[in-house]
């Protein structure tokens, strides 16, 4: 995996370094649903749908090819909801009715296509891996007010968290009179989540998301 990150870096470089003539920087937000999935070896599944969103920089640089771009920036993330029981059901712990509450770091290393769809408003294609760091994920109780942190391993081994996420996934854009940008996008987490050593290989846990934005370019 570090391999394959590392080889995606370094090509998303070497591409972006092919033109800097015209550089586009906007300031982009939007609202967003993050899935994680809990698989126990194809037996016991559950899903926590958090809602939120995501708020950020995006910079692109157009490449030698009319029309392809590299994308990046940095945005962050933040999801949340109450009533959750994906992990009472997973480790029959009680644990029912829960907050679930998760906060990231995000760095797209994208490629685009754009296509002029009239003088005011170009049509953006877009795909690539986005690197996913998670900064706290925080599961509160609502009667006694514990919380647990999860990536702490705090809650059980069963569900200590790796911070680390490789997205793979795409959308679409359409910036307007080169000043607003409206987009849609989903993502797809490639790295099985579960660090904890009880479980070892049986539980898999998987981090999707969809996010609609808008953005102001600069």
């Amino acid at each position: 995996m570090k391999r394959i990150l590392t080889t995606l870096l370094a090509a998303s470089m070497m591409l972006a370094g092919t033109s800097m003539s015209a550089q586009n920087l906007a300031i982009e937000a939007g609202f967003g649903m993050s899935n994680t999935n809990f698989n126990v070896a194809n037996l016991y599944k559950a899903n926590a749908d958090l809602f939120g969103g995501t708020i950020g920089l995006a910079y692109r640089v157009p490449l030698a090819v009319e029309g392809l771009g590299f994308d990046t920036g940095l945005f962050f993330g933040y999801f949340t909801k109450s009533g959750i029981d994906a992990f009472a059901k997973i480790l029959d712990n009680g644990l029912s009715n829960v907050s679930f509450t998760e906060e990231y770091l995000q760095v797209p290393l994208n490629l685009d296509f754009r296509i002029p769809m009239s003088d005011d408003m170009t049509l953006m294609i877009m795909a690539g891996p986005t690197l996913d760091l998670g900064l706290s994920s925080t599961v509160k109780e609502k009667g006694s007010g514990m919380q647990y942190r999860i990536y702490d391993g705090m809650l059980s081994d069963f569900t200590k968290y790796r911070r680390y996420d490789v997205l793979i996934g795409g959308g679409l854009a359409f910036d307007v009179m080169d000043a607003v940008r409206f987009s849609v996008r989903y993502d797809y987490g490639l790295v099985n989540r579960n660090g904890g050593s009880f479980t070892g290989g049986l539980l898999k846990i998987h981090r999707s998301q969809l996010k609609i934005g808008v953005g102001f370019l600069f």
